[in-house]
């Protein structure tokens, strides 16, 4: 998937989430065909309660030597494996 439209997809679906105020502890993005169909086989995302935003493989392994997102303030920040928000990166705000 895309670097970019995987950054928009996570924000979007963040933003979705937070909203609906979804109260399990790590909430699953998935990903969907042109149809809207759940590609459950396809690499995912969880969004964990300390909105950190975790992309995950088809079976659900998080893939942490992967790009990571923080939720923080009404703003996506890209991290670095560990969780550190990598400020001089690009953001998203969520409106």
């Amino acid at each position: 998937m895309n670097s970019k439209y995987l950054h928009k997809t996570l924000a979007v679906s963040a933003l979705l989430l937070l909203v609906l105020n979804v109260s399990a502890e790590e909430a699953r993005i998935y990903q969907q065909d042109s149809a809207g169909n759940t590609q459950y086989h396809k690499p995912s995302a969880v969004i964990q309660k300390d909105g950190r935003i975790i992309e995950t493989d088809s079976v659900g392994n998080k893939q942490y030597h992967k790009q990571q997102y923080q939720i923080k303030d009404g703003k996506i920040y890209q991290t670095d494996s560990v969780g550190n928000i990598q400020y001089h990166k690009p953001h998203s705000v969520i409106k």
